[in-house]
């Protein structure tokens, strides 16, 4: 049977919605402003912050806080499935009473960094949405486990539940999630008071079979028993955040090998992990794009390591790691060419060479972090893409030119040799001198 035109117009702009070129569908007839207003009322995405993210956001922001006031609901209200409001403090209980009676068919709420309310408008949350498949409210800090509780009792449909950082979170309500969200996919406990222990992750293991992503970011109390329970309840895991959990070893560490098609890996600040644990896991998990090892204090095998392994890296964080040489990176970005984003910052070893390679092979980077590598020349950042954003705070040491300054301060360049190092400090300062247009943090 064929479809009638508003059916077909339906379809089609249904694709058109997913590349953001469907508004100007909107002014091109009446019929077409009809088919069009319910897709993009399905899908709304804001920001706060007061406009640190730019006036446009904080427009937007302003409007759909106008919107909640009006006496009479949109006529596409009833639409909205998605709603997205991060980074904004000043979500209150009142404001979020507005959305529920407004937007009655919400199934993904995203509040990430977004303060504010409190328990009570999570119970009113879970109330008015019993079919809601996507929760994150990720450094609320005033949530408790009461609403917690009764979130996963109503809401037994989720999907992704991230609530680290929300506040006082302990093991009673991560055992009503385990016993009542069966379906969940994502879940993120950490931060908070870091009072979720093993017997939490035991609980997850027995009643979640479908566990894809797990957030333990500064669980502090969690030990090797957690990764010996992970690796042995999900195999196929593609997303660990250990960040911080300094009572895991390193020989639990190692365990993560078995779970090969990790493809996201967070270990931040686990200083006790060594070279030969993480070479380990690169090598057992190939499809990792993610791997995050700040202040992990890692040397050139590891970085060799990702370099003939995971040639489909899209992230790298090794911050801190200040033994790194340029040998390494050179070998890692000839090899890993899909980098987005890649953080050197305090490898202070690093000198024009690999900054050469980088911009000769990593031709989709958008963030390259260097602060405080002092022996990378303006030179070099210049055959860097004009785009690209840089972080490179107090990160050159443009030596000729502030010898050239300190000369006309002393009378001359006697005196200098034997100072280097105050001479390197006084560049550091000097770093407006030498920026180019390009974007500099």
């Amino acid at each position: 049977m064929a479809l009638a035109l508003p059916e077909l117009l339906t379809k089609i702009f249904k694709f058109l919605a997913e590349d953001k070129a469907l508004y100007p569908a909107l002014f091109v007839s009446r019929l077409w402003s009809i088919c069009s207003g319910p897709i993009l009322w399905r899908r709304i995405e804001l920001i706060g912050n007061g406009g640190a993210f730019g006036e446009k956001y904080e427009i937007q922001l302003k409007k759909f806080m106008g919107v909640l006031d009006r006496k009479t609901k949109p006529i596409y209200a009833p639409s909205v499935r998605y709603l997205k409001i991060t980074h904004y403090y000043e979500l209150s209980n009142q404001v979020i009473e507005k959305i529920i009676k407004i937007f009655p068919n919400i199934t993904h709420l995203d509040f990430k960094r977004t303060c504010g309310f409190d328990d009570t408008a999570l119970i009113k949350i879970s109330r008015a949405y019993p079919n809601l498949i996507h929760l994150n409210v990720f450094n609320n800090r005033g949530l408790t486990d009461h609403s917690i509780s009764k979130l996963a009792k109503a809401c037994n449909k989720l999907q992704y539940l991230e609530i680290s950082w929300s506040g006082d979170v302990t093991d009673k309500s991560i055992y009503k999630i385990a016993r009542s969200c069966y379906s969940l996919k994502h879940l993120g406990i950490g931060g908070g008071k870091s009072c979720i222990t093993d017997k939490s992750i035991c609980e997850i293991s027995r009643f979640n079979p479908n566990i894809q992503s797990l957030n333990f970011n500064n669980c502090e109390k969690l030990t090797d028993a957690t990764i010996h329970t992970l690796v042995g309840s999900y195999p196929d895991l593609r997303e660990l955040d250990l960040s911080n959990c300094e009572r895991i070893t390193d020989i639990g560490i190692r365990q993560i090998a078995q779970c090969r098609n990790l493809e996201h890996l967070a270990l931040n600040s686990l200083e006790f992990i060594n070279d030969k644990t993480i070479c380990i896991i690169v090598q057992s998990c190939p499809n990792i794009r993610y791997l995050n090892l700040e202040f992990c204090y890692v040397t050139d095998t590891v970085v060799e390591a990702i370099a003939q392994s995971c040639r489909n890296m899209e992230y790298l964080n090794i911050y801190g790691s200040e033994s790194i040489t340029d040998s390494s990176i050179s070998k890692m970005v000839k090899k890993c060419s899909y980098i987005q984003e890649l953080e050197l910052g305090y490898c202070g070893l690093i000198t024009d060479t690999a900054i050469k390679d980088v911009a000769q092979h990593l031709s989709n980077l958008k963030y390259l972090g260097l602060k405080y590598c002092v022996n990378i020349s303006k030179e070099a950042l210049d055959m860097l893409d004009p785009d690209l954003e840089i972080a490179i705070h107090r990160a050159i040491s443009y030596l000729s030119s502030i010898l050239h300054h300190v000369s006309h301060i002393t009378g001359g360049t006697r005196g200098i040799t034997g100072r280097s190092r105050s001479i390197n400090l006084i560049g550091r300062e000097f770093l407006t001198y030498f920026q180019s247009p390009r974007t500099l943090i």
